[in-house]
């Protein structure tokens, strides 16, 4: 304990050192909104988005992928698969340090991706098919899997690909996130739980000249009204999580700019199938979906901005199930679930509701639509970070909307929800078929074949109901006017390379 003490001291130091955070910002400051204070700045253990927002800001990955999902090289300037596609061979870029000083090589490499596979990752499923990892040289890394795996690469260039000095994790252990050292062009200086989290330019980072802000601020702002008047004052010169509602009128205010991103998400109901109620049941299942209507969710809450949706892919993805479309709400059907199930009266169901605008308005829509179809739905509405503590611990009847923010390939939105072993099966569900097609999907090289096992895995999720897909995100951030270069990581988070501020 006494060595983590010192080490965040340090930091803390550090930042005195670098100067004060105020109510003044410095002009090569760039101030940035979150909606949600983030959890652990460890990528082993993260679950908000938020959190992962603030780390590609400071650390490189492994690898990239652009808007289109292109891989692009990172930390691992190049790579190639062995012809049996068991065997990927990495090499390194040469010279870089982590920011606590400390060289990069393979070792370090090796270190953080046996880190991800053991005890306590949520990364563990990500990278599951990975048999071994070995360092032969200085800049070049060995994997071995156990089956050929189509998604390792993407998952590389999500967070299993973001590399912590070894220094670090031997001194900090479990309590890594927070204080976190990697290597990037920003680095950890201090945070205010709730309030900010504050990162330095690193200048001894070895391409640091394609940084222009020599401090990143991130304010803890969850209301979404809040947020955008703080951009409108001046206070903030990029937000996230833009109210949709808000999108027209702000087109017209030539000092602000909008900035939708495309990203692999959704957001589903999810229904805990440990809890002893009514969701036990399937026909209760399939009679909250019929008295749901998505695109009436996803025109008011959203004013038409997101997608309505019934699966893990979006339905104008190549992935998703044309045989199993959105269904329309039906109440009467609803109705006659229920009666078929042998229930009388109104249904009672409770949501646990994240705190958040757009998610309490979601909650009581379809609060809303059960109350004429047959149930009687009740609102627990919590702060998000104890969301996920009642969750991790089962103790919810159902959890919502939530779901994976972004992705860089398809197995992150499905395989972590719907396997047995999935680090984000929070319903309990266990289905050997299930599991059958989605270690299949891993295994699948030939796209054609992928997308099939794919469309197999949606129809069964259609059929069993663990989640309720509602909708896909189109995330829109805003910015001032004068922000230039804008753009983001293929999974959906802001690089500040090449980003200017006038």
């Amino acid at each position: 304990m006494k060595r983590i003490a010192s080490h965040i001291r340090s930091v803390a130091l550090a930042a005195l050192a670098t100067a004060a955070f105020g109510a003044a910002a410095h002009s090569a400051d760039l101030r940035i909104a979150l909606a949600d204070d983030p959890d652990a700045l460890d990528s082993m253990t993260n679950r908000a988005q938020t959190g992962i927002t603030v780390l590609t800001a400071m650390c490189d990955r492994l690898m990239w992928t652009d808007s289109k999902l292109t891989l692009t090289p990172g930390l691992a300037k190049s790579w190639n698969w062995s012809a049996d596609g068991l065997t990927l061979t990495m090499d390194l870029v040469e010279g870089a340090k982590f920011q606590d000083g400390t060289p990069f090589d393979a070792e370090a490499v090796k270190i953080n991706i046996e880190r991800y596979l053991g005890k306590g990752s949520q990364r563990a499923d990500d990278i599951s098919t990975i048999a071994s990892v070995e360092a032969p040289s200085a800049n070049k890394v060995i994997i071995k899997t156990k089956v050929p795996s189509a998604q390792l690469l993407s998952k590389l260039a999500e967070r299993p690909g973001i590399i912590f000095s070894p220094a670090a994790i031997k001194s900090l252990g479990e309590n890594l996130g927070r204080a976190p050292v990697c290597i990037g062009p920003y680095k950890f200086v201090e945070r205010v739980a709730q309030d900010r989290i504050v990162l330095a330019k690193d200048t001894a980072y070895y391409d640091a000249a394609k940084y222009s802000f020599d401090k990143v601020i991130f304010r803890i702002i969850p209301d979404d009204a809040v947020r955008l008047a703080n951009l409108q004052s001046g206070e903030l010169d990029l937000m996230e999580k833009l109210d949709p509602s808000n999108a027209a009128s702000l087109a017209s205010d030539k000092k602000l700019q909008i900035l939708p991103i495309t990203v692999l998400n959704n957001q589903t109901l999810v229904l805990n199938f440990n809890f002893n109620g009514p969701m036990q049941n399937p026909k209760i299942r399939e009679a909250l979906e019929y008295s749901i209507d998505r695109q009436a969710i996803v025109d008011v809450a959203f004013a038409g901005q997101y997608q309505a949706g019934n699966q893990f892919a979006a339905p104008d993805s190549p992935f998703y199930n044309s045989k199993f479309p959105v269904p329309a709400r039906d109440p009467a059907k609803a109705k006659a679930l229920i009666a078929e199930a042998g229930i009388k009266g109104p249904v009672p169901f409770t949501i646990l509701v994240p705190n958040r605008p757009l998610s309490v308005r979601v909650g009581e829509m379809i609060q809303a639509m059960g109350s004429d179809a047959g149930f009687a739905i009740k609102l627990d509405v919590v702060d998000f970070a104890t969301t996920l503590k009642m969750t991790d611990e089962g103790k919810f009847e159902s959890w919502g909307p939530i779901g994976p923010q972004f992705a860089n390939d398809l197995d992150t939105v499905a395989f972590a929800v719907l396997h047995s072993t999935g680090g984000r099966n929070l319903t309990r569900y266990k289905s050997p078929e299930m599991d059958k097609l989605l270690e299949a999907s891993r295994t699948a090289t030939d796209p054609a074949k992928r997308i099939e096992i794919f469309k197999e895995a949606a129809a069964l999720a259609v059929k069993d109901r663990p989640v309720l897909y509602l909708y896909h995100q189109k995330p829109l951030f805003v910015a001032k006017a004068g922000l230039k270069g804008f753009h983001t990581t293929g999974d959906g988070f802001p690089k500040l390379d090449g980003l200017t501020l006038n």
